[in-house]
């Protein structure tokens, strides 16, 4: 296994106490500072000379360092540029720009909507910045993202006898497109779990034939956290589609897809997120073309059959 919201119903931990197979652990907290976070990545056997003093800048202002290139940080710390590399590579990344990306989706993710939107200030050409913004998330996205693990998202997926989405807030668009589309390829989705009634609902009938996937973004709601937990007590696979992964869902999801959902205004992007399920679903309907076909004609025929497209007059 890898490692502002909804005010959650009053019987939510009592349900919770009710449907779990095994406790939730009580002396794990359910987040972590900033600080909490940096100190748990440091290795067993620390850092040298440089090390430290390039992780005392992330730890010292950690707002500027989301941010900042390699090169700034070096000069801070009075360190080489090499060093951020290394200790970015020490804390267990690829190197600094996904360290990066992780503290800035971890810091944002504390800060209010006035607060993201002041940190992006003004500008003269916010339709251009927003689609270059979503193209280097994409370009990341592209990088960074495993097909391999696609591949087994998609077939833990495939085998499933039940699958649920729960999605929340803007990115319940990203989860409808998601489980709309699941529908289209052929495998047995359930509707949109967006609301925490149906949601609490739907994870007490889950079991380990069955796969959760939460799409959830910025800053997570606690109703997808209590799920995840919760279903994974149960033995349920669970799918984690973020832009990072919060101490609570660390031992419970199975697998972690992380894009960026930075926008430049006061809203998060949906561009990545969008684009990473297009890419679940593509990679779903490959593993059974037949299926998926057979499934495509049934609902066109029944879109037909319902009257719900549009055709136009018929010309003669």
């Amino acid at each position: 296994m890898v490692c502002c919201n909804f005010a959650c119903i009053s019987i939510r931990w009592s349900y919770a106490l009710a449907v779990a197979s095994r406790p939730l652990e009580p002396a794990e907290p359910a987040t972590e500072s900033l600080d909490e976070w940096l100190h748990s990545l440091l290795p067993h056997g620390g850092l040298g000379t440089q090390g430290r003093a390039v992780f005392q800048r992330l730890r010292a202002d950690p707002g500027h360092a989301s941010h900042a290139p390699a090169s700034e940080i070096a000069e801070m710390a009075g360190a080489s540029v090499s060093s951020v590399t290394r200790t970015a590579q020490r804390l267990g990344f690829q190197g600094w720009p996904r360290l990066q990306a992780e503290l800035r989706s971890r810091y944002l993710a504390r800060l209010s909507l006035v607060d993201i939107a002041a940190s992006h200030g003004d500008t003269q050409t916010p339709f251009g910045d927003a689609l270059r913004n979503d193209q280097r998330a994409l370009a990341e996205s592209a990088r960074s993202i495993d097909e391999a693990q696609i591949l087994r998202i998609a077939q833990r997926i495939a085998a499933a006898e039940n699958i649920y989405v729960t999605a929340q807030g803007s990115y319940a668009a990203v989860g409808l497109a998601l489980a709309h589309n699941i529908g289209i390829a052929g495998y047995p989705v359930r509707p949109l779990l967006n609301e925490p009634a149906a949601l609490s609902n739907a994870v007490s009938r889950m079991g380990p034939a069955d796969v959760l996937i939460v799409c959830s973004y910025w800053r997570i709601y606690d109703v997808a956290v209590i799920a995840a937990q919760l279903a994974s007590n149960r033995g349920t696979g669970v799918v984690l589609l973020a832009d990072s992964l919060p101490y609570a869902l660390r031992t419970v999801a199975d697998e972690v897809v992380i894009a960026a959902a930075e926008g430049t205004s006061f809203f998060p992007s949906l561009t990545a997120a969008t684009a990473v399920q297009q890419g679940i679903v593509a990679t779903l309907a490959s593993l059974n073309p037949a299926r998926t076909q057979e499934a495509m004609k049934a609902a066109e025929q029944a879109w037909q059959d319902f009257k719900l497209l549009h055709l136009g007059p018929s010309r003669s």
